[in-house]
């Protein structure tokens, strides 16, 4: 595509996620939210009208709309493989809300068929893109902290009822570690840039049989050992904090965080100096997805490098294995 076009965009699936994409491509001069495409079509009219949009479509007809560029999957979870597969086959680039898929086979599927059709795909696991993340991997990575050796993640809240129904039902794949826990499983991931070797976890099953708590213990090639504790259901304290040979890091409000604090120390139990490093992150934390997108799409890329196929890949490798683990099936796998 020219350079200079704004690049055309299709929403699948008006709900929340949805909401929160369409002021980002509002926000963004590159962009222009051209569709949105529901099954239910009085969804999509209300969607279209709040926005702006000019097209109110069904699925069909969105992915038949030569003008339309790029296609985001904001539908539930367990139709993620289904909706993409779709608009890769009818030759659109997609961006898929996470989780990328419910497995690691759907995951190499689409991967697949976008290598065959030179599309553009992505996990839209924006944690990855927003400055103070993009700074805490910088300052990780310049041994700030000298070797990072262990990591802990608590990341939970009691979802509301506006959540529940896609959280808690086993048929629209449900559970905190396809929601929630795979923030944090991505986020150590992007920072270390390694997947873990050593998966250990447990998890805690609601009564409509999803994982309502969840606990997972890794390993990383460089020997980094990192704990993440995960739920929908308790309200838990939200941070990071990474410990390494010359000191730790503080990074809290964790998916969202607007800073970190840097505390240094040599060798010892003391700490000799603290450094907040703000992020200055913008309140529309999807913008910098987007523009990623519109770069890569604009370079003639096919992936991006700060989340690329492989790792969005090797990512629900690892969830597959802790399901494994838990006999946790969903009923259409």
């Amino acid at each position: 595509m020219e350079s200079t076009k704004r690049l055309k965009w299709g929403i699948m699936g008006p709900g929340i996620v949805a909401s929160n994409m369409a002021n980002a491509l509002i926000e963004s001069p590159n962009n222009q939210l051209s569709a949105v495409a529901s099954k239910t079509q009085s969804k999509a009219k209300a969607f279209a009208e709040k926005f702006g949009v000019k097209n109110a479509y069904s699925y069909q007809e969105i992915v038949n709309d030569s003008e339309i560029d790029i296609i985001y999957v904001a539908t539930i979870h367990n139709f993620h493989f289904k909706n993409a597969k779709y608009a890769l086959e009818h030759g659109k680039h997609v961006l898929i809300e996470k989780p990328f898929t419910v497995n690691a086979d759907e995951a190499r599927e689409l991967v697949r068929i976008a290598g065959e059709k030179n599309l553009f795909l992505m996990e839209a696991m924006w944690i990855r893109f927003i400055p103070s993340v993009l700074k805490l991997k910088e300052r990780v990575v310049n041994g700030d902290i000298g070797e990072v050796k262990q990591i802990n993640i608590s990341y939970g809240s009691i979802v509301g009822p506006v959540y529940e129904e896609r959280l808690k039902t086993l048929s629209l794949a449900g559970g905190v570690t396809l929601d929630m826990g795979i923030y944090a499983i991505s986020f150590v991931c992007y920072l270390l840039g390694e997947i873990p070797t050593d998966i250990k976890s447990m998890s805690r099953f609601s009564d409509t049989g999803v994982d309502e708590i969840a606990d997972y213990m890794f390993r990383f090639p460089s020997g980094c050992l990192v704990n993440i504790c995960t739920s929908y259901n308790l309200k838990m304290r939200s941070e990071a904090i990474l410990y390494g040979t010359r000191g730790y890091i503080e990074f809290p409000e964790f998916s969202a965080g607007p800073g970190f604090t840097i505390n240094i120390h040599e060798g010892t139990n003391k700490v000799e100096e603290s450094v907040y490093i703000p992020g200055n992150n913008h309140v529309n934390r999807f913008i910098y997805q987007v523009e990623e997108v519109t770069r890569c799409i604009r370079a003639g890329e096919t992936e991006s490098r700060i989340i690329p196929l492989h790792e969005s890949i090797s990512i629900m490798k690892v969830i597959d294995e802790m399901r494994k683990d838990w006999d946790f099936v969903y009923p259409f796998e």
